[in-house]
């Protein structure tokens, strides 16, 4: 059984179609504080596709991950519609995949950090190590997005007993959405131990 996880994993990992995980990335998909068969199938779904996770500083507050080539709007799109703070990153937050960028291809810079280029988007050059600035928002660089301090993701499920049904996690559900969490997944039924139904959430922590 091991070895079958371990095949799994790396099939996922070297897979070349959409990006996964989606984040905040958590492996127990149901909620229910274990790792069984309904979270394996969640993971079996995302078999073939591209593992793209983030490269996280020794000191877990900040983070680098690549999100491939692409032109100034849709990189600049792509780290905004990262779950957090994330954005196009400066010289430093390249530092963490310093040894992958140094001698490869030019990448996107946040525009707001470099205001002293009388342009309006930004480039590094690692051919000869020099900061610049483009009119052409069509080039293609690579896209790497940074976030300066991790957000923290707490949980919750919301659960209800078989005879309660539906309405009871309803109720539950509704009132966590008011205070601010979302829902991790959409499958809410199965039979395990005494939950019939139930909902995991997921917010960020304050």
């Amino acid at each position: 059984m091991k070895r079958l996880v371990a095949l799994m994993m790396c099939a996922v990992s070297l897979g070349a179609a959409a990006q996964f995980p989606n984040l905040p990335y958590n492996p127990d998909e149901n909620g229910d504080g274990l790792i069984g068969v309904v979270d394996l199938q969640g993971l079996l779904a995302n078999y073939g596709n591209e593992f793209a996770s983030a490269v996280v500083s020794e000191d877990g507050e900040s983070a680098i991950s690549y999100i491939g080539t692409m032109n100034f709007p849709s990189c600049a799109a792509a780290c905004r519609n990262l779950p957090g703070h994330w954005e196009l990153p400066d010289l430093e937050d390249l530092g963490l995949v310093w040894s992958n960028v140094s001698s490869g291809s030019p990448v996107w810079l946040n525009a707001k950090r470099y205001s002293q280029v009388s342009v309006q988007l930004y480039r590094w050059r690692p051919n000869n190590n020099q900061i610049d600035g483009t009119s052409n928002a069509n080039e293609v660089l690579k896209c790497y997005c940074a976030a300066r301090q991790l957000p923290r993701v707490e949980y919750f499920t919301c659960k209800a007993s078989c005879s309660d049904g539906y309405t009871a996690l309803d109720d539950c559900v509704n009132e966590k959405l008011a205070e601010g969490w979302y829902p991790l997944q959409s499958q809410r039924q199965q039979q395990v131990y005494n939950d019939c139904f139930w909902q995991p959430l997921w917010r960020w922590a304050e």
